[in-house]
């Protein structure tokens, strides 16, 4: 005969309380005055009671063995005929580990899909070699932008410092032929003056 389910009253309405939610399906004694499973009504769910109990050789048995809780690799070897395993609360690392032992040695777990999570734990560790390779292209691509583009700014910086020494160079020539120019007019309006001031060269001219 299967083990009866028992759970708490109002399971069927709310929820909270486990409606369509099998891991918050619980019991608790019905303690209501007027609670109607607390009375035993007829049509009203279960509540426990003497008489449900299973047989003093099945008791406390998974699947008719006898369970053993595992954490490690060393609590395997507990494990014997007529005993199954069940891994405690650890981390993924050391499930791994567990994993693999069991597979190798053919040992009985209840709680863990061997060859289902070996596979999921390897697509996993795939995926993120995979998203780990691509953040590192896209980095070196960022920094080979970047480098392009210091290199780009540097060469611009450097022909316009060219043009602007250029240019200062052909100021200073053009400043020079003025002044040149300028210099030539006053020899010139010197040697104007010389030949007003002196009266023979009047004369000769005459």
């Amino acid at each position: 005969m299967a083990r009866k389910e028992f759970v708490r009253s109002g399971v069927h309405r709310y929820s909270k309380l486990g409606l369509r939610r099998k891991k918050k399906q619980i019991y608790r004694k019905a303690k209501g005055r007027d609670n109607k499973v607390r009375l035993s009504k007829r049509g009203r769910i279960t509540k426990v009671k003497i008489g449900f109990k299973k047989e003093k050789a099945k008791r406390g048995l998974v699947r008719g063995l006898k369970p053993v809780l595992v954490y490690n690799i060393e609590d395997l070897k507990k494990i014997g005929e007529g005993m199954i395993g069940i891994i405690g609360r650890i981390g993924k690392k050391k499930r791994l580990e567990i994993a693999e032992h069991v597979k190798e040695k053919k040992i009985k777990l209840d709680n863990l899909d061997v060859e289902k999570f070996i596979k999921e734990v390897k697509e996993e560790r795939e995926k993120m070699k995979e998203t780990k390779k691509s953040r590192l292209d896209k980095k070196k691509k960022k920094d080979k932008k970047a480098e392009d583009k210091a290199k780009e700014d540097a060469k611009k910086e450097k022909e316009d410092k060219k043009k602007g020494e250029d240019k200062e160079k052909s100021g200073e020539k053009l400043e020079d032929k003025i002044e040149d120019k300028d210099k030539k007019d006053d020899e010139n309006k010197d040697q104007d003056k010389e030949t007003v001031s002196k009266p023979g060269v009047k004369e000769e001219k005459k």
